[in-house]
């Protein structure tokens, strides 16, 4: 028994940690340490829990406010029930883009299984918000399928704080107890067989 939980330890660690930082830009908000610090044991935890002790998202992320492009906002904490993936990203980062088509593909082959994927546009380089109507536009250029939201800068600051990293693309993914299942930071092959992987685990399980 101790031997398969060691494997499965192992396994997560690998899904959570085994990312690409290299194929990704800097985050146009940088994290707050001290906010970072002070989440550390929330995101750690992650790689060191079982199949059956995943830990919750943190709360400060969990209760932050996004806003849809017709200007409602929402919670994260307000999805609970489905499987979540938040995806950071901005209109200038040229691997979000190239992600993008990964994406597209995962909503369709898992919508039907309770899977909302939401784009979390964190505004241009500088940390300023990029404006509804460029956001908009680009989605459409890109028939984007899925939820896209506007991050402000508060709300960033707290999804770094969970994944320590502050560059874009990043996911998170929770299930649909609300719990913390992976991070999944930059961009390229590794990183989406990863991610596909992870979410077809989550979806299928009862």
């Amino acid at each position: 028994m101790m031997k398969s939980l060691f494997k499965n330890l192992i396994v997560f660690a690998m899904l959570t940690l085994a990312v690409s930082s290299f194929n990704g830009c800097g985050g146009g908000q940088p994290a707050n340490n001290a906010t970072a610090n002070t989440n550390a044991s929330n995101a750690n935890s992650a790689s060191m829990a079982n199949a059956t002790e995943y830990p919750p998202l943190a709360s400060a992320l969990a209760d932050a406010e996004f806003e849809n492009l017709d200007g409602t906002k929402f919670k994260t904490s307000d999805k609970k029930g489905e499987v979540v993936l938040l995806n950071i990203w901005g209109i200038w980062c040229g691997p979000c883009r190239a992600e993008m088509p990964e994406l597209i593909a995962l909503q369709d082959k898992y919508r039907s299984q309770g899977l909302e994927i939401v784009g979390l546009n964190i505004g241009d380089e500088d940390g300023g918000l990029e404006p509804m109507d460029a956001i908009k536009k680009f989605a459409d250029a890109m028939k984007l399928n899925y939820t896209i939201a506007r991050s402000p800068r508060e709300s960033t600051q707290q999804y770094y704080a969970v994944t320590k990293k502050s560059v874009v693309p990043q996911n998170i993914l929770i299930d649909r107890k609300g719990r913390l299942r992976g991070v999944f930071s930059g961009a390229g092959s590794s990183v989406y067989q990863a991610l596909r992987d992870t979410i077809d685990k989550v979806v299928n399980e009862q």
